[in-house]
């Protein structure tokens, strides 16, 4: 069985930083304390040399969302209730705001809000054993404005419509048809897809893609980032190190040496 020390793991090596969720026994359900664990190793992160993040859980669960057993709790302590909200909206807004290029890996459920994470990272790699439903409707709650306007800009609004008002489980292909995932590893691949991605992402410029997240974040509605933000990363850009370097790799036909 997990502890709560357990739970959430970090680690960075260079230019790859990972999150862990370890909690099998209750297929990587979360509670207030593991969303603040989240949080906490995400500021870790944000403050590391690293260009990107992989989030993942274990196999057969990315996470079933909240946990079961502390909800009956907070359903007897309303202010505790909007503490586990805020602790929650809070951790998500901060995943998707984190400079770095972030991707989740999924294998197995992906519920609620564990699908919330998911959605607050750049990309979303699966298995094909991997399902998705967001079912708030079947608890007589509602979705945040900021996890739906996540899952709008992912799917659209009609898919959206029909995730939030049914709690429809998708399975990995039709994630993949819906664009909810980016891509779908056959059986046994999961890991040599995510490696394909991070090769590809580390092969580009992480000042790119700083100042790409900032131009998408604006789009996106993210009342935090201004349009004048997003044209500076735009402005900004052609006077970079990363620029320069990459517009000499492209002349002399080299691979660029980013820095």
């Amino acid at each position: 069985m997990s502890t709560d020390e357990t739970v959430i793991s970090c680690s960075i090596d260079g230019a790859l930083a990972r999150i862990g969720i370890q909690r099998p026994d209750k297929r990587n359900a979360l509670a207030t304390r593991h969303w603040a664990a989240i949080e906490a190793a995400l500021g870790t992160v944000a403050a590391s040399a690293a260009q990107v993040l992989v989030l993942s859980g274990v196999p057969g669960a990315f996470s079933a969302g909240a946990d079961i057993d502390e909800l009956g709790q907070l359903l007897a302590a309303p202010e505790a209730f909007a503490a586990n909200n805020a602790q929650v909206q809070r951790t998500q807004l901060t995943l998707q705001r984190l400079p770095q290029t972030t991707v989740a890996v999924i294998d197995g459920a992906c519920v609620g809000g564990g699908l919330g994470l998911a959605l607050a990272c750049d990309l979303r790699l699966a298995s094909g054993r991997s399902r998705f439903a967001i079912t708030p409707a079947k608890l007589g709650l509602v979705y945040s404005a900021d996890d739906s306007r996540r899952l709008v800009n992912t799917v659209g609004m009609a898919r959206a419509r029909e995730m939030l008002l049914t709690g429809r489980l998708l399975d990995a292909a039709t994630a993949l048809d819906w664009g909810l995932v980016n891509q779908l590893a056959g059986e046994g691949e999961l890991e040599a897809l995510e490696q394909a991605q991070l090769q590809q992402l580390l092969a580009t410029s992480g000042q790119a893609r700083r100042a790409i997240k900032t131009v998408l974040g604006h789009l996106g509605g993210d009342a935090s980032l201004s349009a004048a933000q997003a044209e500076a990363a735009f402005n900004d850009a052609f006077s970079s190190r990363d620029f320069a370097e990459g517009a000499a790799a492209f002349l002399e036909k080299r691979a660029p040496r980013f820095s």
